[in-house]
């Protein structure tokens, strides 16, 4: 646009005055209703594409796990039979006792885990995190920070802390703020300013 020499009038570049019945708000907003839907729709459907092809992975993984597992058993069930044919029952009683120790080691180590995973849930309980993905963020982050105590065998931080005082300290920290609703200020005071500023027009915007 260009304003006369007089700086009463504004003209487009053609020479045109402007249309006065043009208005700011009959611009379309790229950011409208319809497009954030229409976006939202995409996102949706490639999230639905990439979970399947990971669930399709996972089964196929555990499917080859499962697969492994029999085999080796029935390798050892083969092993145990030909060794009772040839007679030689104190092998496959030191076979069969590695077995269930074997299986008691996994028992054990099972039920360390869930009472490791049950500490640091308790200790969860009661923070405000801002949604579940936070929630699950912040427990797998301290998960990962957790050593078994060599004497005692109890789950602790590895700095030395008891999991609810690692806990305490987590949530504490300005780097994990992320993860927790913002607190309100619910003070009685009025330390802030409230309401619109007064604007001088004749001031430069430099000055205000």
């Amino acid at each position: 646009m260009k304003v006369d020499k007089f700086g009463n009038k504004e003209f487009l570049e053609d020479g045109t005055t402007p249309n006065p019945e043009f208005q700011a708000d009959q611009v379309v907003d790229p950011t409208n209703k319809e497009a954030e839907d229409m976006i939202n729709r995409v996102v949706e459907e490639r999230l639905a594409k990439i979970k399947a092809s990971l669930d399709k992975a996972y089964q196929e993984r555990d499917n080859a796990v499962r697969e492994r597992v029999k085999l080796e058993e029935e390798r050892k069930q083969a092993k145990i039979k030909l060794l009772e044919e040839e007679g030689k029952h104190k092998e496959v009683a030191e076979m069969k006792l590695a077995e269930l120790q074997e299986k008691l080691a996994l028992a054990e180590s099972k039920v360390t885990e869930l009472t490791r995973d049950s500490a640091v849930r308790n200790a969860l309980t009661g923070l405000d995190f801002r949604n579940e993905r936070s929630s699950q963020m912040a427990y797998r982050d301290i998960i990962d920070q957790l050593i078994q105590d060599p004497e005692t065998g109890a789950w602790i931080h590895k700095s030395g802390v008891s999991i609810k005082d690692f806990v305490t300290q987590f949530a504490k920290h300005e780097d994990n703020s992320f993860l927790f609703k913002p607190k309100t200020n619910s003070g009685g005071g009025n330390g802030g300013m409230s309401g619109t500023p007064k604007l001088d027009p004749n001031k430069k915007i430099s000055e205000m």
